[in-house]
């Protein structure tokens, strides 16, 4: 493992372990309910942009990458994209219980709520774990000038999460964090 993808894991578990000490604690810290108060009312305006990119930052990436790698003829991407997108997704799914923090609406009152969301349990957001996980497998492979679309594409999943009132800020930073540490973790695709 290089020294960077070393930084990087090490960085990603202080994220998470960060995420993990807010999402126990008995009551949110007021500069957490203040972020996500000023996120989550935002403009209707912006629901449709938001919403395409963080659906796209997810959802859509997994697949639609990885085939376009595949048909680049980058199969060890296309494998490196699929497995590091589902572990991310997978993974945050298996450890949501222990954070143990209730979605938004469970927390604070007059949450506005502009998706159908699933569960109980807010912990760790899934959408920014795997976001950020393609996001590091993507920027070995592409060129330098690429990676501020790739951050920027990470920022809107975060913001978008909160923005529908899925995820408190210390839950998109627990995704953010595990999304490192398994990006660390897929072998480099190295050219193929």
């Amino acid at each position: 493992m290089t020294a960077g993808r070393v930084a990087r894991f090490g960085l990603g578990v202080g994220l998470f372990l960060v995420s993990l000490a807010e999402a126990r604690r008995s009551e949110l810290p007021e500069y957490e309910e203040r972020l996500f108060r000023r996120v989550n009312g935002a403009s209707d305006r912006i629901r449709v942009p938001v919403r395409a990119v963080m659906q796209a930052g997810t959802f859509g990436t997994v697949p639609v990458v990885s085939v376009l790698a595949l048909l680049a003829g980058r199969k060890r991407l296309a494998a490196s994209l699929a497995v590091g997108g589902t572990i991310a997704w997978v993974g945050a799914k298996l450890i949501k219980p222990f954070g143990g923090r209730a979605r938004p609406q469970g927390v604070l009152p007059d949450v506005t709520i502009r998706e159908g969301i699933e569960g109980d349990l807010g912990w760790v957001s899934g959408h920014t774990a795997v976001a950020t996980t393609l996001a590091f497998v993507a920027a070995e492979e592409l060129p330098r000038t690429a990676r501020p679309l790739l951050a920027g594409i990470v920022g809107t999943v975060g913001f978008g999460r909160m923005y529908v009132g899925a995820h408190l800020p210390h839950d998109v930073l627990g995704g953010a964090g595990l999304g490192m540490m398994i990006s660390a973790l897929i072998p480099p695709a190295g050219g193929g």
